[in-house]
């Protein structure tokens, strides 16, 4: 392959995308799990305030986010790393949908 074909598969991948567009994108996205982990603790505070019992649907909701943002960046990096947090946040996402279920049970 020369130098002309590689170039021609480059733009062929990268048509139609924006580097800045993608770096703001990547940016709206980590503040995006920011806030909504802020959000997460105050509506787990205010339930528990309220109700006596901690509301694990928001976590569940939470760490799928963040497990789909992890497995996404490990699909495309292959970096250990990401596959750690995306293992870790995936199990987390799974212990709350477990307690949320037995939540649920609860008031049958």
């Amino acid at each position: 392959m020369d130098k002309d074909d590689i170039l021609a598969k480059s733009r062929a991948e990268n048509q139609g995308s924006d580097e800045f567009e993608k770096q703001v994108l990547e940016r709206a996205g980590k503040l995006a799990a920011q806030v909504g982990m802020v959000a997460c603790c105050v509506i787990a505070a205010a339930s528990v305030a309220v109700t006596e019992r901690p509301n694990n649907a928001c976590w569940v909701i939470y760490f799928s986010i963040h497990a789909t943002l992890f497995w996404t960046k490990y699909r495309y990096t292959k970096v250990r790393h990401e596959l750690l947090l995306a293992v870790v946040s995936t199990a987390v996402g799974l212990l709350f949908l477990g307690l949320f279920i037995k939540d649920l049970i609860s008031y049958i």
